[in-house]
């Protein structure tokens, strides 16, 4: 597995894995200890996209989080976009690397956010699934700050119970996992240390 890494407007670096369609699935933790099984396809070879690879899980496991997460305020930061993935799949991978899903709990820290997913919608740690319009961050930070979209959050379907960054940074609430337009394409973890 491998990280395939590309610079940002802003200097800072935007990483996302390299993955076999089915890891995530099967458990980043696993994969972490034991690595890619030999001869399994990769889904974005690093020749064919012309950035730097670095090698991921070597990072994950000997530092907890990889090496290129990007500081802010005393945190790091990283998006990965797997193939396949859902909500609880992306908060259980944040979690095997010692992080967890990105929780947002400032202004400045919704400008760094925005500026990191870069238009692309990607989950985040915050959920209702416990109770509806009740929604808490995954870290246990006191749910005070919000940038919902206009609209939002509408649990569409019944369904929606997931914070996402949706057009230009602004939350929507997502399910946990789709392939319809408006779902994450990847999602941010985030480091206290």
């Amino acid at each position: 597995m491998q990280c395939v890494c590309n610079s940002m407007k802003s200097s800072n670096l935007s990483c996302r894995p390299v993955l076999h369609k089915s890891v995530l699935a099967c458990g980043l933790a696993t994969v972490l200890l034991l690595g890619v099984r030999a001869g399994e396809p990769e889904v974005t070879p690093a020749e064919e996209t012309g950035n730097a690879v670095v090698p991921f899980a070597e990072q994950a496991a000997q530092t907890g989080r990889p090496a290129e997460a990007v500081e802010f305020n005393g945190r790091w930061y990283m998006v990965f976009e797997p193939d396949e993935f859902s909500w609880h799949s992306a908060k259980a991978a944040c979690e095997a690397m010692g992080g967890y899903l990105a929780c947002i709990e400032t202004a400045a820290e919704q400008e760094f956010i925005s500026r990191l997913a870069d238009g692309r919608y990607l989950f985040l740690g915050g959920t209702d699934e416990a109770e509806e319009n009740v929604w808490v961050w995954v870290n246990g930070s006191p749910w005070e700050y919000t940038n919902w979209m206009d609209g939002q959050p509408n649990n569409y379907g019944g369904e929606e119970h997931y914070l996402a960054t949706y057009d230009g940074g602004e939350w929507v609430d997502v399910a946990a996992e789709g392939h319809d337009f408006w779902m994450p394409t990847g999602f941010i973890c985030e480091w206290e240390k």
